[in-house]
C-alpha cells in the first residue's frame, strides 16, 4: 500500500511539473517529464483548431518551439484541476481530471476548460509522460446563455448567463423542472426541435456536423411588441436552448442572405421584421419609405417563394438547415 502511496505522489509530482514547466516556458524542465520515444503522442482537441494528433520526436520539436520562441500568446497565470482519478499498474498509470487556466489578466479572455487523459510509462524508477489527450468543450466558451434539457426538455444545467437572463425572460421560463414556452405553439415547436435534435444525436450520422444540427423557435412578442428567439442546438454532445445570442442571430441573418440572393438592404428589413416590427416600423428604422419597404419584401417573397411574413421568419432563421 505504501508503494501505491509513493507511485501516486511521483505521478501527480511529474503532472504538476510539467504543468509549471509549460506555464514558465521552461522547455528544460518540461522535456524531463516526458517519455522519449516513437510511441509517445499528443493529442488535443480544441474548439479553435478542432483535432491535432503529434507523434513521437515531433512533440519536442513542436514544444522547443512553442516555449521558446517570441509569441504573442498568453499562457494562463494558474492551472487548477478537479475530479483527478488516477489508476496506477506496475508499470503504467492513468490520470483524468478537469483543468481549468485562470485568464483572468488577459481583457475580454474567457477561462481556458480542458478535461485531460495523461498516460505514464514507469522507466528505470521514474515516472514518464507518454501520452496525453485533452478536450475542450465548446460549451464552455459560449458567451450567451445556454440550457441544457434531456429530450424532454427537463433542466438539467445553464451556465451564469442563463442563470442571470432566464428568471426575467418574457416568453422563456421554468414549468415543473423543465424548460417551458410562455406561447402554446412556441411550446409545442420548442418540444420538436429538442426531440428533433435528441433523434439526430442519437443516430451519430458522421456526415452532419453540429453547426447544421440547430432549430430556432419563434417564442412570440412581449408587452412592448419586442420579439422573441431561441435556438435549439447540439453541442458536445447535449441538448441546449440559447436565447438573446445576437451574434447568432447575426450570423444566421448573413447565411439566409447568402441562401436566398438577399440585398443589404433585403436582409436588413429582415432583420427589422424578426425583431417584431411592422412594415411601417421597419421602413422607418430603415430611413425608406413603406413603398420602398413594401417593394424589398415584395422581392425577398419573390427568392424565398414565401408569401407571409411568419413563415418568412421561420425559413430565414432556419435557412441552413434545410439538408439536415
Amino acid at each position: 500500500m505504501k508503494d501505491l502511496e509513493d507511485d501516486r505522489t511521483a505521478i501527480l509530482a511529474v503532472i504538476d511539473a510539467e504543468t509549471q514547466a509549460y506555464l514558465r516556458r521552461d522547455y528544460n524542465s518540461w522535456q524531463e517529464c516526458w517519455h522519449d520515444g516513437p510511441e509517445i503522442r499528443r493529442i488535443h482537441a480544441h474548439v479553435g483548431t478542432g483535432v491535432t494528433v503529434v507523434a513521437g520526436s515531433e512533440i519536442r520539436t513542436q514544444m522547443h518551439r512553442l516555449l521558446t520562441e517570441n509569441n504573442d500568446w498568453q499562457v494562463p497565470d494558474a492551472i487548477q484541476r478537479e475530479n483527478i482519478n488516477v489508476v496506477i499498474s506496475a508499470e503504467m498509470a492513468w490520470v483524468s481530471y478537469d483543468q481549468t487556466g485562470d485568464m483572468s489578466s488577459i481583457p475580454k479572455e474567457l477561462a481556458g476548460h480542458y478535461h485531460e487523459l495523461k498516460i505514464l510509462h514507469k522507466i528505470d524508477g521514474s515516472w514518464k509522460i507518454a501520452c496525453i489527450v485533452g478536450t475542450q468543450t465548446r460549451i464552455d466558451h459560449v458567451r450567451a446563455p445556454l440550457v441544457e434539457v434531456d429530450e424532454t426538455a427537463r433542466l438539467l444545467w445553464m451556465n451564469e448567463a442563463a442563470k442571470d437572463h432566464l428568471p426575467e425572460h418574457p416568453m422563456l421560463g421554468i414549468r415543473g423542472e423543465r424548460l417551458h414556452a410562455v406561447e402554446p405553439e412556441a411550446q409545442r415547436e420548442l418540444l420538436d426541435a429538442v426531440a428533433w435534435i435528441a433523434k439526430v444525436r442519437d443516430r451519430h450520422t458522421p456526415c452532419v456536423g453540429e453547426d447544421a444540427v440547430t432549430r430556432a423557435i419563434a417564442l412570440g412578442q412581449d408587452d412592448t411588441g419586442l420579439a422573441h428567439i431561441c435556438w435549439a442546438i447540439l453541442r458536445d454532445g447535449k441538448l441546449l436552448i440559447t436565447f438573446g445570442d445576437t451574434d447568432r442571430l447575426e450570423r444566421q441573418l448573413a447565411s439566409a442572405a447568402d441562401v436566398y440572393g438577399l440585398s443589404r438592404t433585403q436582409e436588413r428589413l429582415a432583420r427589422e421584421l424578426i425583431d417584431g416590427r411592422d412594415l411601417s416600423a421597419a421602413a422607418t428604422a430603415l430611413g425608406i419609405s413603406p413603398n420602398t419597404a413594401k417593394t424589398h419584401l415584395q422581392r425577398i417573397y419573390d427568392k424565398t417563394g414565401i408569401r407571409a411574413q411568419p413563415a418568412l421568419v421561420r425559413l430565414l432563421l432556419n435557412a441552413d438547415q434545410r439538408g439536415v
